[in-house]
């Protein structure tokens, strides 16, 4: 959730490359959260002063900007700006290369398992922000995956025309504050994401949900995910997608 009732997506490229990155926008509060943990070089088209300043003053974060790599960066002509500015996961990484800034990580995340889809309990699980941003998953049992809906039509990838379909769903219940930083023309103010310490998450995979706790003791460590007995809850392989609410948020699921 971002300011003013809308979604924003913060991509994770860890194993593998991808040519066509967008459209590519302006960072949040929650990219200062997200990047440290992955180790990750941020990729943004700039942002509000008020991230900005925080930004600078994390040096630990290598804020990859059209502005400050424009190398890295093209516009396309078949949208509208700011929705058409376009890169690549190699493009960054070499425009950061060339600049003498490290391009790679040591990860240590959570577990992962081989895929073991059987007689499905959940069908469906909801996840409705808002009027803007009515989410769905539904479990197929022939990809084993979660097919994702958003007003009630399918997700799709721009580029390939398929429907988004996770291999895990996990929904991350964390505590949401204003952040008193001011991010669009109406006068919206952003959100402050706390995604260190721990917290309620149900996690979504096989056609069945596992109810848990999420852990992350700094700011440069991996979130991992441990249920009732304290014991790591494995993901399938695969692409995840985590659904990050407000503690009091009521997603459902049957």
């Amino acid at each position: 959730m971002a300011e003013g009732q809308i979604t924003r997506f913060s991509a994770v490229f860890a194993c593998h490359d991808a040519n066509t990155v967008g459209p590519v926008r302006s960072a949040r509060m929650i990219d200062l959260e997200l990047a440290p943990e992955y180790g990750a070089l941020l990729s943004d088209s700039g942002s509000s002063q008020g991230v900005t300043a925080n930004l600078e003053a994390a040096p630990d974060i290598p804020n990859v900007t059209d502005s400050s790599y424009p190398s890295a960066y093209h516009r396309t002509t078949d949208r509208y700006a700011p929705h058409n500015l376009i890169t690549s996961t190699v493009a960054i990484r070499q425009a950061v290369a060339a600049a003498g800034v490290p391009t790679q990580a040591n990860l240590e995340g959570p577990e992962f398992k081989a895929e073991s889809p059987g007689q499905a309990a959940i069908k469906t699980i909801k996840v409705d922000y808002s009027p803007w941003a009515d989410i769905t998953y539904t479990y197929d049992p022939g990809s084993n995956s979660w097919l994702r809906f958003n007003g009630g039509k399918p997700d799709t990838d721009a580029l390939t025309g398929k429907q988004i379909a996770p291999k895990n769903v996990i929904i991350q219940y964390v505590q949401v504050l204003d952040s008193g930083i001011v991010e669009d023309a109406s006068g919206e103010h952003g959100l402050q994401f706390t995604l260190t310490g721990s917290g309620k998450v149900e996690i979504f995979r096989d056609g069945q949900a596992v109810s848990g706790q999420w852990e992350r003791q700094s700011k440069k460590a991996i979130t991992t995910y441990i249920d009732a007995n304290a014991n790591p809850i494995p993901l399938d392989v695969g692409q995840t997608w985590i659904e990050v609410v407000p503690t009091d948020f009521q997603a459902s699921w049957n």
